[in-house]
């Protein structure tokens, strides 16, 4: 039987299923790099209680594959996540923490400067209208600008 104490975890059956669209990506703010299809699909687990979002993609022409786990935890009150990809993380689990937004939810995160810098924060939004899902990631700098990074914009399949 599903797990569905609380609106959150009833959100994320509403995602479940597979997923295609269109993946972009910002390196500098507002000058777009790539653009790439995607093929997702998003897996509910533990009765209802987290989803794993398993995404494939590409960066110029380079294939580029990643997982999103997410959860709300009713103790806390607040929606956690854990992204691992083949790009932007390289071996490292960026862990993720934040709330309720209008049709989803936004979770930010960190990550280091591989130049030995102050961190750098990874803020991801997750919106879902009708069956178009918008998984938005924008980089923060340690001076707390926000610039858009990511953009997933997907399109149920139907069964």
């Amino acid at each position: 039987m599903p797990f569905e104490s609380s609106t959150p975890h009833r959100f994320f059956a509403k995602l479940s299923g597979n997923w295609k669209g269109t993946s972009r990506l910002w390196l500098e703010p507002d000058k777009l790099a790539d653009e790439a299809a995607i093929v997702a699909t998003i897996q509910l687990l533990l009765e209802g209680r987290f989803a794993l979002y398993l995404y494939q993609s590409s960066i110029e022409g380079e294939p580029q594959h990643g997982m999103f786990t997410f959860g709300y935890n009713i103790t806390l009150e607040q929606f956690e996540a854990s992204w691992v990809d083949s790009f932007h993380n390289s071996t490292g689990i960026m862990f993720c923490v934040g709330a309720e937004i209008e049709n989803g939810f936004s979770v930010t995160g960190s990550y280091p400067d591989p130049s030995g810098g102050p961190d750098w924060g990874w803020r991801t939004e997750v919106e879902l209208n009708g069956d178009q899902l918008t998984i938005t990631a924008y980089n923060i700098t340690p001076e707390g600008e926000e610039a858009k990074a990511t953009e997933a914009i997907l399109t149920r399949l139907k069964k």
